[in-house]
């Protein structure tokens, strides 16, 4: 009886430490939501619509439910991918455009796509509970655009295409923390400035195409952008429409920012005094006047900022001629 008494009180002793271990919970990634509604070009046709199974670009996945044979497809609902350090995660939005995730703090590519159309596209970094909106467009991708190139080396013809049928700009803009956050373009046309680019809408081959751009938790839409290279400051002109991940929107005539380590701060007007086809004037990085001390693209900022953080009361812009109305 004592001999057993004594196993058992040995047993107990060394099993107690593992027993504990598998007993502790497991530490739960701490999450945010995100959310937003993709709109595309093919929200005008009705829902089962048949579509050749060409129109998918190679390697692109069907949505979810769409069968696998035959030589057409119902017409698919954008799919929306997530790529992070913790994994990646695909969604397919509802019947309205409308996506939700749950996501763990972190650094994520977005990537939204579907056949025929340009895929949205945008880096973008979350590191505290939050609810973000993140909302985008889905045009349709130009597969005809006749001109006549001038370059002899393939990469000068590529990038004279590109500023006559338009495409996508991706520019470094690493914070000091080491995160690689990206600017991304998407415009219908180009040209090139002193210190950066130009980009434009393109009033007769696509008229309701604006120029987008996204950068962290900040988009901005307009009629023209300019980017300068060397400030990172970007400048833009006619129908402009910002966000900046709380699910707020503002509209102006014009608007001026300057990018870096993540965040986006306005410009005053007198910063925006800049000729980019002289390269004469600058840009101080001062906040906009009336603004108060939300940094555009700081999730941790979006429970506190003014709706009127984003913009300034007045922002006559004088940097480019506008364009004419989109109608």
């Amino acid at each position: 009886m004592r001999l057993a008494l004594k196993t058992a009180l040995l047993l107990l002793f060394f099993l107690a430490p593992l027993l504990g271990q598998s007993a502790s919970p497991q530490v739960r990634p701490q999450t945010f939501h995100v959310e937003g509604t993709i709109s595309s070009e093919w929200d005008v046709f009705p829902a089962g619509v048949l579509i050749p199974r060409s129109w998918y670009s190679k390697g692109e996945s069907l949505s979810e439910g769409v069968g696998t044979n035959g030589p057409y497809v119902p017409l698919p609902r954008t799919q929306i991918t997530f790529s992070g350090e913790e994994g990646t995660k695909t969604l397919t939005v509802d019947e309205r455009g409308f996506y939700q995730a749950d996501l763990a703090f972190g650094t994520y590519k977005m990537r939204a796509h579907g056949p025929m159309v340009r895929p949205y596209v945008r880096l973008f970094r979350v590191k505290s509970p939050a609810k973000i909106v993140l909302n985008g467009t889905l045009y349709w991708a130009r597969t005809t655009c006749d001109i006549l190139v001038g370059g002899d080396a393939p990469e000068q013809q590529v990038q004279e295409t590109k500023d006559a049928c338009g495409g996508e700009d991706s520019f470094p803009v690493p914070s000091k923390d080491g995160t690689p956050f990206q600017l991304y373009i998407q415009y219908p046309k180009r040209r090139a400035a002193n210190r950066g680019y130009i980009y434009t809408s393109d009033r007769a081959a696509e008229p309701d195409v604006a120029v987008c751009v996204a950068y962290n938790l900040f988009s901005l839409e307009a009629d023209t952008v300019l980017y300068d290279v060397k400030t990172r400051t970007i400048l833009a002109t006619g129908h402009v429409v910002t966000a900046d991940g709380s699910g707020r929107t503002r509209h102006a005539d014009s608007a001026g920012f300057t990018i870096r380590d993540g965040e986006v701060l306005p410009l005053n007007q007198e910063n925006r005094k800049y000729d980019p086809n002289t390269g004469k004037g600058g840009v101080r990085g001062q906040r906009a006047p009336g603004s108060n001390q939300h940094i555009v693209g700081d999730e941790g900022a979006l429970q506190e900022g003014s709706s009127e953080s984003i913009m300034a009361p007045s922002l006559a812009l004088v940097v480019m001629r506008p364009l004419a109305k989109r109608r």
